[in-house]
């Protein structure tokens, strides 16, 4: 009989946890140096040239528009989920002890829908998805801040693990890539997305979000019900 499959533990992390939640990250690296990341943020404010797609820009056009949505638009959360080569999460237990696989969301207090640029439908999205942006502005992190430890988490790793290094992974993610590259980050980088659509199987090739990708793949799911449509998630 297969064991149970764990379920699932968002932590959250805010001004209040964030060095203690990225030293916790930071000591489990070298055990699982594969890093999944998903961002949340207000939109887009920047689109392509009328009559042209996204998808008919030349790669450096492209590189232009996500740059000056990065520049311009604040992070609002960042999912990070730790894992190994075998796809197995870092564990803790439960309230009544049994174990739970483990991944963190990362609230930052930069964005103020008053004063910051965004895309209207964008932020009347995310609180329907569970985001309290008045919260966010009080009790979440800086992304300056988060992202001093970070680089000082990440230089720790690389000086005990000098013969690895990680692997960055995400879906769709040149934005999420991008505004983690404004934190320092380093290692291998691969996108699911484009890796899903340039590969050779035609139920991969077509399109559509993570979730119908992971399904294509039969995929475990530590989860009943779809959860919302949050960076940790």
């Amino acid at each position: 009989m297969a064991p149970p499959v764990p379920g699932l533990q968002i932590r959250p992390v805010t001004a209040a946890n964030y060095e203690a939640q990225l030293d916790a990250i930071g000591s489990l690296l070298t055990r699982y140096p594969f890093v999944s990341i998903d961002t949340e943020y207000p939109g887009t404010v920047h689109r392509p040239p009328p009559g042209r797609s996204e998808n008919q820009l030349a790669p450096y056009e492209r590189y232009a528009l996500v740059k000056a949505n990065v520049d311009e638009l604040p992070i609002v959360q960042l999912g990070i989920t730790l894992c190994d080569e075998y796809g197995n999460l870092p564990l803790v237990a439960g309230s009544d002890g049994r174990p739970l696989e483990l991944a963190r969301e990362v609230t930052f207090s930069d964005f103020d829908a008053r004063r910051d640029r965004h895309a209207p439908e964008s932020v009347a999205f995310l609180p329907s998805q569970g985001v309290d942006f008045d919260q966010a502005r009080k009790r979440g992190v800086s992304s300056a801040a988060f992202a001093a430890k970070l680089a000082a988490v990440l230089s720790a790793q690389q000086q005990r693990q000098r013969d690895g290094e990680l692997t960055w992974a995400a879906f769709g993610g040149a934005h999420d890539f991008a505004y983690m590259a404004r934190d320092l980050l380093g290692g291998r980088l691969f996108d699911a997305k484009y890796m899903a659509e340039h590969c050779e199987r035609a139920d991969l090739c077509g399109g559509g979000g993570l979730r119908r990708v992971a399904d294509s793949l039969s995929a475990r799911r530590n989860f009943l019900e779809p959860p919302a449509c949050l960076a940790g998630r």
